[in-house]
């Protein structure tokens, strides 16, 4: 498995840079769209939805949302959409932590999974699309958000397999371990100190990048628990089957989706970047 998923994120990785750096604002926008977009399909999946048509139209619906968050064109508004939506993260989060979310099979309603997450899917294509449009530093400053959730990832796997003991939320994800969150914030710890030294993407204030650093691996934790508590009520293992020994889309991008509109909120906040 764990082959698997290495050659795969080789054969990714290189595909995510270009588009990155080499596609423009409005093609980066369509790409990062395909990619949200097969992750509402999987989602009405696990929502319970079986019939083509009706994930169909779901996907359409997320689509059409997309559409929706591009038409307003008003920073205040979706800046604050992107605060709503990182305050509801560190909610869930917390709850998680405390055992709260029943992950029993079954558990759930249908309406709220379909309609929070294509709004949690739709605000972190939003985040995406912002963070890359940013004079400048956009694409550099979205590249890093992406090594930073992935420095955390590997380093929550890692570590959790190293030195995990203590359970997480052992009721919705009993490999997670407090040792691998650990881990995880110490990664994105080091990623904020070579943010704060890379001239090319402009000067950070060390006091204000560091927290908000491990801020944002800490709130990706949250969006794999989510996935893991939907994951856990559907009774399914994977999203999906697309991705070689990562399972589907959401699987891949479960972090990003609570990561992104968090991380972009925070530079708002901060003053760093005007949305």
């Amino acid at each position: 498995m764990l082959i698997k998923r290495v050659i795969t994120a080789l054969l990714l990785a290189p595909l995510v840079v270009l588009a990155v750096f080499k596609l423009n604002d409005t093609h980066f926008s369509w790409a990062t769209a395909f990619v949200v977009l097969l992750g509402a399909w999987e989602l009405g999946r696990i929502a319970g939805l079986t019939r083509p048509w009706a994930l169909a139209a779901y996907t359409l619906v997320v689509g059409g949302l997309m559409v929706g968050l591009v038409a307003i064109n008003n920073p205040a508004v979706v800046g604050g959409f992107y605060i709503l939506v990182s305050c509801w993260w560190v909610l869930f989060l917390v709850l998680a932590l405390s055992g709260q979310p029943n992950s029993e099979p079954g558990s759930g309603r249908r309406a709220s999974v379909l309609v929070g997450g294509a709004i949690l899917l739709v605000a972190c294509w939003g985040a995406l699309n912002a963070l890359h449009a940013l004079p400048s530093v956009g694409p550099g400053l979205l590249m890093f958000l992406l090594l930073l959730i992935w420095a955390a990832d590997i380093s929550a796997y890692f570590s959790g397999r190293a030195f995990g003991r203590t359970k997480l939320s052992p009721s919705i994800s009993p490999g997670k371990t407090w040792e691998g969150v650990y881990g995880a914030l110490l990664g994105a710890l080091v990623c904020g100190l070579v943010l704060h030294y890379s001239e090319w993407l402009g000067v950070f204030e060390l006091l204000w990048i560091l927290p908000l650093c491990v801020a944002t691996a800490l709130i990706s934790v949250g969006g794999d628990l989510w996935e893991s508590l939907l994951k856990r009520r559907a009774g399914m293992k994977d999203s999906g089957n697309i991705l070689p020994g990562h399972g589907g889309i959401l699987d891949r991008i479960d972090s990003l989706i609570a990561a992104a509109p968090f991380f972009i909120a925070g530079l708002g906040l901060m003053g760093l970047v005007t949305w």
